[in-house]
């Protein structure tokens, strides 16, 4: 059997100390054993490392001219495994996530803020992007974690729901429907619309559901950005259909959020990570967050 980390340990050790006693108390190890793995990794190097002298031992040629080695490696070893620690102790790291932007800018926000009180060292990089990118990215390993819209699409990745999300209609406060506390589809589609741009899986969910209910909803604006939704519906120029996921970023433009149908439509949002591929302990502890912290 080959030496070591551990006898070359005892090797420095007992250099740095010259005593057997005091360097088996300094490793928290019997004498005999400390003497056992001196001899193992003598006979394997073959050569002897000391001049002993009772209980007492002194480095000779051999000796002194592998300690300096002896020392780099049992230090390179003591820094791997501090490292090693480290990560299983989330005190460094880094959790990579995909989201789009409603996402990124309004649901991940607190829990990265949560994760890191708990977490401080380690570091949450966002990509925040088209939803059609999201998978790509989870896919190939950019990043450890999605968050996307349920779909029937069939797809290689783990995915796990996260939270269901209402579509909403949002409309400014002097808007005829803002005097009701809640409104139908049919009231809907008269007016005119602000939604995402035609083939967002978003809009393509609501408009299976509404065909399913023979309503078709014709847009005013197709926009990609929820921003531009916000800032059309606040000037009056058409009701912005979205999920309720943007309901504060409607609140924060003075606009009024109202819920549309009995039942609601919803899309559900889905926490996405390639199968295969074991999480890090940090990516794990920030998934376990997601699903802990999402709404019923």
């Amino acid at each position: 059997m080959k030496a070591s980390v551990a006898e070359l340990r005892v090797f420095v050790t007992l250099a740095e100390s010259g005593h057997f006693t005091r360097a088996a108390e300094r490793l928290g190890m019997s004498q005999s054993s400390l003497s056992a793995a001196l001899v193992k990794l003598e006979t394997q190097l073959g050569t002897r490392l000391f001049d002993r002298h009772t209980r007492a031992c002194r480095v000779n040629e051999a000796g002194t001219a592998l300690l300096p080695a002896a020392r780099r490696l049992v230090a390179d070893w003591d820094h791997m495994f501090a490292e090693a620690r480290d990560f299983a102790r989330f005190s460094r790291g880094r959790v990579t996530v995909a989201a789009p932007n409603a996402q990124c800018a309004l649901l991940l926000p607190p829990a990265i803020r949560a994760f890191r009180s708990t977490h401080p060292g380690v570091r949450v990089v966002l990509h925040d992007v088209p939803e059609h990118e999201v998978l790509a990215l989870v896919r190939t390993g950019a990043a450890d974690l999605g968050i996307a819209t349920q779909t029937d699409a069939r797809t290689d990745l783990v995915s796990t729901a996260l939270s269901a999300d209402e579509f909403v209609a949002v409309l400014p406060p002097g808007h005829p429907l803002a005097a009701r506390r809640t409104l139908e589809w049919a009231q809907v589609a008269r007016e005119p619309l602000i939604g995402y741009l035609a083939g967002n899986p978003v809009r393509r969910l609501l408009e299976e559901k509404l065909a399913e209910r023979g309503i078709a909803l014709d847009y005013a604006f197709e926009i990609a950005l929820p921003w531009t939704m916000m800032g059309l519906a606040r000037e009056g120029l058409g009701i912005a259909v979205v999920t309720m996921a943007l309901r504060p970023l409607a609140q924060w433009h003075g606009l009024e959020v109202r819920a549309v149908g009995r039942p609601q439509i919803a899309r559900t949002m889905t926490l996405l990570r390639a199968p295969g591929n074991s999480l890090s302990p940090a990516a794990a502890a920030f998934r376990k967050l997601l699903l802990g912290s999402a709404p019923a």
